[in-house]
């Protein structure tokens, strides 16, 4: 269904572009100034795709004196996260348009689940250590499922 969807929107769009450069064509644009108006649409979506995945998830965890602290990078918030305080984690791979990355999911008790994607962390490989070292339950692999364009479905729920 969602492949449908897919279809259906991309050729919706693709009909859209060609009706405006035709109508631009008709009031005497030239083609330079098409080809930019769509360079720039273009850049401003991959840029979107690119910096989505960096402000949602803009999480470090920092273990000090046994205690796990999830720190916002953009503004340096440190949150306590208490071993009662968390569910589990599990492992996942984060496919992106290139390559696909592995990823860490850490679930709360609370419903909240933060992510922790390879490309984000110079350190990826010790946060699995980290918390099987202080015992959080570790839930396997699960695969990654896209919800929506933008999110995903989580199996540990």
């Amino acid at each position: 269904m969602f492949f449908i969807f897919s279809i259906f929107f991309a050729g919706l769009s693709l009909t859209i572009i060609y009706l405006i450069i035709e109508n631009l064509k008709l009031k005497g644009f030239s083609s330079d100034i098409i080809f930019e108006i769509i360079f720039n649409i273009i850049m401003i979506y991959l840029t979107y795709h690119f910096f989505i995945p960096i402000i949602k998830q803009s999480n470090n965890l920092i273990i000090e004196e046994g205690n796990i602290y999830k720190v916002s990078i953009l503004c340096g918030k440190k949150e306590l996260l208490k071993k009662n305080d968390i569910k589990g984690f599990s492992t996942s791979e984060y496919p992106l348009k290139i390559w696909t990355f592995k990823s860490i999911i850490l679930y709360l008790q609370n419903g909240q689940k933060v992510e922790f994607p390879q490309f984000l962390y110079f350190n990826f490989n010790e946060i699995e250590n980290i918390l099987i070292e202080n015992s959080i339950r570790n839930f396997g692999y699960e695969k990654h499922k896209w919800k929506s364009i933008t999110s995903r479905h989580y199996e540990f729920e």
